[in-house]
């Protein structure tokens, strides 16, 4: 009998997209793989095989509300975010963490991305291995502040920047993830500073789907920690273009540029890609923008796209504008072209600063700060500078001779193998 993942991911589709494609990987190779998030996101295991559990509340409509929008204007401070955690995030999740509960089978390994910590409590429960799954550091260093605080602290600066980040978010939700535990799980609670210092004492293993390339493991990081590159989702097999983007791209002219900001939806959105389109034009691009043709027509400036996938439209494009998502920036950078981000909050501006100082895109556009002009400007540093061109091209070709998701695939294989005991979390 084939052994049983469970992989939990609360998030925004950048959240869920990779971990969606480490199911697919586990899949094939034989496991018996489930995956819990959001609905809307369903269609990213569609026909692999993967058991796809929705579970609500829905991220999206909790950033579309006012609150929400507000959100997306809190860029890199962490106070800023744990306040509308604990007015928004809070509440949701109640919700969220008995509908986890509902659909939840037990498993022989648990995996989950780092808004999903409480996750953790179901390998507990279950007695299975477990692994956190993130797409940003989460383990304090010296060397680099954590994502989601901006410049580096120092080093001492840098590790207790690290933890109060940690416990900034804990707080907003302890007592709701212990009400969860001791109720519905019937598991003693966890402490007053979390679980957190005791599983790094413990080398509990984390799995990062990024690129050592774009960000090595630093090197006070025990062997625990595994950068295994990017997860990626290739092209489906079989996906052709619409016959009017494959038309777009064939016309001789200008070049063109993807702008696309993923999940950071706004409540203008005709605003939005107004503002966009002046920047093409001043920049002398014609662009593939992300958005709803019914909202947006296409033209021959702009062709409009409710969605492509990125290993297939990104190596086709001069260069890429988003909003720093570290999926996003993955698939840019793997594409071999510069990047031009846009950070709204949370880790993209770190991802966003991190491609600047590689040298594969210019300098960061925080999203508050957008306008026409320095969009345009942005975009034709990218387009025009052949030296950041260069850079990007050798950064691609090393990050395709990666195989993170192969990579991530060992390790959980090995950790079943050796099939751990947990151990209970009681101080």
């Amino acid at each position: 009998m084939s052994k049983k993942i469970t992989i939990v991911s609360v998030g925004l589709r950048g959240d869920i997209q990779p971990l969606a494609a480490l199911g697919v990987a586990l899949k094939g190779r034989g496991f018996d793989v489930q995956m819990i998030g959001a609905a809307r996101y369903a269609d990213t295991v569609l026909g692999t095989g993967v058991e796809y559990s929705a579970v609500q509340p829905d991220p999206e409509s909790l950033l579309i509300t006012p609150d929400g929008q507000r959100l997306l204007e809190c860029g890199d401070n962490p106070m800023a975010f744990a306040r509308w955690m604990r007015q928004i995030g809070g509440p949701a999740a109640d919700q969220l963490f008995q509908a986890i509960s509902t659909v939840a089978r037990p498993s022989d390994c648990v995996i989950y991305s780092p808004f999903a910590v409480p996750a953790e409590s179901l390998a507990e429960c279950w007695g299975a291995s477990s692994f956190m799954a993130s797409f940003v550091p989460v383990r304090p260093t010296r060397f680099f502040s954590p994502s989601g605080l901006g410049r580096s602290l120092g080093s001492v600066g840098n590790v207790w920047g690290a933890r109060l980040a940690e416990q900034a978010i804990w707080q907003v939700f302890r007592k709701r993830v212990n009400a969860w535990r001791t109720d519905t799980l019937h598991l003693p609670p966890w402490p007053l500073r979390g679980p957190f210092g005791q599983w790094r004492r413990q080398l509990r293993p984390t799995l990062y789907c990024y690129s050592p390339s774009v960000l090595p493991a630093p090197p006070d990081w025990p062997q625990s920690e595994h950068v295994t590159g990017y997860w990626l989702f290739d092209t489906p097999s079989g996906w052709e273009p619409p016959q009017d983007l494959a038309a777009f791209l064939e016309v001789q002219g200008p070049p063109v540029v993807y702008v696309g900001f993923g999940s950071m939806i706004t409540d203008d959105l005709r605003r939005r890609h107004q503002l966009v389109r002046s920047a093409l034009r001043m920049a002398g691009v014609r662009g593939v923008l992300l958005g709803k043709p019914d909202v947006t027509p296409s033209d021959d400036l702009v062709h409009v796209v409710p969605g492509v996938p990125h290993a297939w439209l990104f190596p086709r494009m001069a260069a890429v504008v988003h909003h720093g998502g570290a999926s996003t920036v993955g698939a840019g950078l793997t594409a071999g072209i510069p990047t031009v981000t846009c950070p709204h909050f949370f880790d993209q501006p770190f991802w966003g600063s991190l491609v600047h100082a590689l040298g594969a895109g210019p300098r960061p556009v925080r999203a508050p700060d957008l306008t026409a002009q320095n969009l345009a400007e942005a975009i034709k540093q990218a387009v025009n500078d052949p030296d950041m061109r260069r850079r990007a091209e050798r950064l691609g070709h090393r990050l395709r001779a990666e195989s993170g998701i192969e990579s991530a695939c060992d390790i959980v294989e090995r950790s079943l193998d050796q099939a751990p005991s947990p151990v209970s979390l009681t101080s």
